[in-house]
């Protein structure tokens, strides 16, 4: 079972619209001009905030600057750079502990993919099976100029998964640590199967992470990691008013109880992505309520992922997040920088967070707040979170029902320092509005004498 993932914290880039540093050629109307170079520019940064993992948006030669349309998998657009380029991304960014994770798109092309030109010049194409085909009409992905693959054909298949030279196995053997698969739901089951199989002939420890827009249950007994927006969702309905704690609590449930528990762990906790706005465009600033949001990315089961620019406070203000990346120190928020970086450190500092179980137990407040709690096989290695997500105040009494939360053992909130005293397994608090507290444990603040002296 693949298990580096689940302790990384990744970083998302957009390749076109991160950093134009080192760009050599005349730049398209329509491009920013991003570079690989650029990207190897700012591992030290990436590398300083914490982050992991780079997940990078695709690179090959394509249609457009989101290069989702492929005209070319082998190679990579000019544009960005050169092969060579991409090497020294992955040896500096391995040299830095920091794993690379490629976009590849196998569900289609562009529609000026020289296949497919061929196909519509030729009817004794030899690529004549390679499109798939209804009615007489060529398939596309949701009506768009990306032109869908028959990976069904074994010829196709041998072309992007199956051969020693094909698609998949040319970029793991470039050296990249994992690959998301985009539109994993298109692609299907078995073919999913295929690829992982495949995958791990080359490389036995290669991520391969699905994009499954809505709940994935079904995939994650597929594949090693999901990145699918179903937490994204029921969490900013909860956070909108357009749900109520309860049914957050009862709709999480289902993915916590029905996927394989592994997976879950090395899927992606997002916020926002180069398909969907940024966190600024959903929710006006209120540090309030950005805090909640970056608390349940990081605390829940999943490995947090932040699309580039977040951590600055980048938003667009219209509907998607494609801006490019602010470099001037100037305009960042330092506020919403502190909030990521306080973040990033709690999930670092606490193993139950990146491997540990997880459970809910708001209904003990009757839904007032959310509570849950994370841990180990190892009795002291949990984190009790508590969310208030209204704007009142709310004193309560919080039973916990963890075994090794002894009579008289001592918390104190890692962000406040306040202290709280366990009394037959519960605690008084008090809840400010959007009030966050992640509890942990002080077995031994009794001089002589410790909580956990034996299992």
């Amino acid at each position: 079972m693949l298990d580096w993932f689940k302790d990384c914290i990744v970083y998302q880039i957009f390749p076109d619209l991160f950093n134009p540093c080192c760009q050599e050629n005349e730049v398209p109307l329509g491009y920013y001009g991003g570079t690989i170079k650029g990207i190897t520019q700012k591992l030290d940064y990436i590398k300083n905030l914490g982050f992991d993992a780079i997940y990078i948006n695709p690179i090959f030669k394509a249609k457009s600057s989101h290069r989702y349309n492929v005209l070319d998998f082998f190679q990579i657009d000019s544009i960005l750079g050169t092969s060579k380029d991409f090497d020294e991304l992955i040896k500096e960014a391995h040299h830095r502990g920091i794993k690379i994770i490629l976009d590849i798109p196998f569900n289609h092309v562009s529609d000026n993919h020289p296949f497919f030109i061929d196909v519509l010049k030729n009817e004794n194409s030899k690529y004549k099976n390679f499109f798939l085909k209804r009615d007489g009409k060529y398939q596309r992905w949701r009506g768009s100029d990306l032109v869908e693959l028959n990976l069904d054909d074994e010829d196709v298949k041998r072309y992007l998964f199956t051969s020693k030279n094909s698609v998949l196995k040319y970029w793991i053997r470039k050296g990249i640590d994992g690959i998301r698969l985009d539109c994993a739901n298109d692609i299907g089951i078995e073919i999913l199967k295929l690829i992982v199989k495949e995958a791990k002939k080359v490389k036995k420890d290669i991520l391969i992470m699905g994009e499954v827009f809505n709940y994935a249950e079904d995939w994650s007994y597929v594949l090693d990691s999901l990145q699918s927006y179903y937490l994204t969702g029921i969490l900013f309905s909860l956070i909108r008013g357009e749900i109520s704690l309860s049914s957050f609590s009862n709709a999480y449930a289902f993915v916590y109880e029905r996927y394989r528990f592994e997976t879950l762990l090395n899927s992606l906790n997002i916020l926002s992505s180069h398909d969907t706005p940024r966190i600024l465009d959903v929710f006006p600033l209120d540090l309030r309520i950005y805090n909640i949001l970056l608390a349940i990315q990081f605390t829940f089961p999943g490995v947090p992922v932040v699309l580039y620019g977040e951590e600055v406070g980048l938003k667009k203000g219209e509907n998607l997040s494609r801006v490019p990346m602010v470099w001037d120190e100037n305009r960042w928020n330092k506020d919403i920088l502190a909030l990521y970086k306080k973040f990033i450190n709690l999930r670092k500092m606490r193993i139950e967070l990146r491997r540990g179980k997880f459970l809910d137990f708001s209904s003990l407040s009757d839904y007032r707040i959310l509570s849950y709690l994370r841990y180990t096989e190892k009795r002291h290695e949990f984190s009790i979170i508590l969310i208030n997500h209204s704007d009142k105040d709310i004193e309560l009494k919080v039973f916990i029902p963890y075994s090794h939360l002894h009579d008289a053992i001592r918390l104190y909130d890692i962000f406040s320092d306040d202290k709280f005293l366990c009394e037959i397994s519960a605690i008084k608090v008090r809840m400010e509005p959007y009030q966050v507290r992640v509890l942990l444990p002080e077995p031994e603040y009794i001089e002589g004498y410790t909580f956990f002296k034996r299992h």
